[in-house]
């Protein structure tokens, strides 16, 4: 090889886009749906004082199919990010971590940015656990998929330990009318007195700055071990190269298709079902004693992954096929720009709610926030197809790019 073949092959630029794998942009695009549906219920649409009928239905909507099965699908798709780079950066001879970190710094500092808009920032705390990632790249790909698992098993057994150790007593004492009298007292009392409500844009700012350990909290179901084990389920798949060669694995997707999809929808039922006759409860006031709420814990934890990789098989075999992939190009068109779909919910939700916008904050309940959160989505994936057609990279991962690999990348699509 001549000097400048091999300063090509070490050349540690990002993958042109006409390369990528579809299905995992598809994949990438219908997680950050749900998880912009789920951030947009944290404004006030989780309080049990919406209880119509159409309140009840989009919040058992949200529950059923997105919340925690969004974050584990996104926190997925993380882990097998990072095993592509690092593939395609060996495959070129060029060094992985230096780039990498750069990488990482580089989204801490945009999640940093962006907690300042939304308390419920991601990215640093992506960037904070691809650092601990880094030092999996070489576990052996077995051994992964055990980790993963095993650190899944941490909030049912953690919170079983800790409910054994230091019972509380149930709230059984309150009737469902004064619970539902406390909830819309609690909302009242929101609207009128939460910053992000009332507050100006720096008070808003002053209250959502803040950085927090990302391991700080290892036992709820969507803490920071939950997503490291989805991590390094994402490694795993990766490492074994399923997304890299689909159609000599489509037996395996489909297997966890077939298996994973009616197997989480099941466990989800019956997670309800726990919920509506012991009080079983995930996040909020737990009723049910200890037994239940292990099986609960358990039914949701593996019920949710389950499920999440249900829907990337079921996305990725429905690619397979030519009216499948006209049908998801625009999910694929919104991962493709996924940094700068993620980013701008948030300042579109933002808007909606804050009181120094249009001040909905505590006013919206779950069949409100779903509407508006499709609306919003429609809204980004017309965007992110006019873009895609248009540009290699969305805005936000040409900054990315450019200040990763320090250089300016053409945005330009080659005729």
């Amino acid at each position: 090889m001549n000097s400048s073949n091999e300063t090509v092959a070490r050349n540690p630029a990002p993958v042109d886009p006409r390369r990528r794998i579809e299905a995992i942009d598809m994949v990438r695009g219908f997680a950050l749906f749900g998880v912009l549906l789920v951030n947009m219920f944290n404004f006030g649409a989780y309080s049990i004082a919406w209880n119509g009928p159409g309140d009840e239905f989009a919040f058992s909507g949200m529950r059923f199919f997105f919340e925690t099965k969004s974050w584990r699908l996104f926190s997925f798709m993380f882990g097998l990010g990072f095993a592509l780079q690092m593939i395609r950066a060996e495959a070129r001879g060029s060094k992985f971590a230096p780039v990498y970190l750069r990488r990482l710094i580089i989204l801490f500092v945009m999640g940093a940015a962006h907690g300042l808009i939304y308390d419920g920032d991601i990215l640093m705390s992506y960037a904070e656990m691809g650092l601990v990632l880094v030092l999996f790249r070489k576990v052996p790909p077995r051994l992964l998929l055990v980790l993963s698992i095993c650190l899944l098993a941490v909030f049912p057994i953690g919170r079983a330990a800790t409910s054994f150790l230091e019972p509380t007593p149930t709230a059984l004492t309150a009737d469902d009318s004064d619970r539902l009298a406390e909830a819309r007292a609690e909302l009242e009392e929101r609207r009128q007195t939460h910053v992000y409500a009332v507050g100006s844009m720096p008070e808003v700012m002053a209250d959502n700055a803040s950085v927090e350990n990302p391991f700080a909290h290892s036992l709820g179901p969507e803490s920071s071990l939950a997503r490291f084990a989805m991590f390094l389920l994402g490694l795993y798949v990766g490492r074994r190269r399923f997304f890299q060669d689909i159609p000599r694995h489509m037996p395996l997707i489909r297997r966890v298709f077939w298996w994973g999809f009616p197997i989480g929808l099941v466990c989800m039922g019956a997670e309800r079902i726990l919920n509506a006759t012991t009080g079983y409860a995930v996040f909020r006031e737990q009723q049910a004693t200890l037994l239940p709420q292990l099986f609960g814990d358990v039914l949701f934890t593996y019920g949710s992954t389950l499920l999440a990789l249900g829907y990337a098989a079921g996305i990725t075999l429905l690619a397979q096929h030519h009216r499948g992939r006209r049908l998801l190009a625009p999910l694929g068109a919104a991962g493709r720009l996924a940094l700068t779909v993620y980013l701008s919910g948030s300042i579109m939700f933002g808007t909606l709610f804050y009181g120094f916008a249009f001040g909905n904050a505590f006013w919206l309940g779950p069949a409100a926030v779903t509407g508006y959160a499709v609306l919003f989505f429609a809204i980004q994936i017309v965007f992110c197809v006019w873009w895609a057609n248009r540009f290699r990279f969305g805005p936000m991962e040409w900054l990315w790019r450019a200040l990763t690999y320090l250089k300016f990348p053409s945005m330009r699509l080659q005729e």
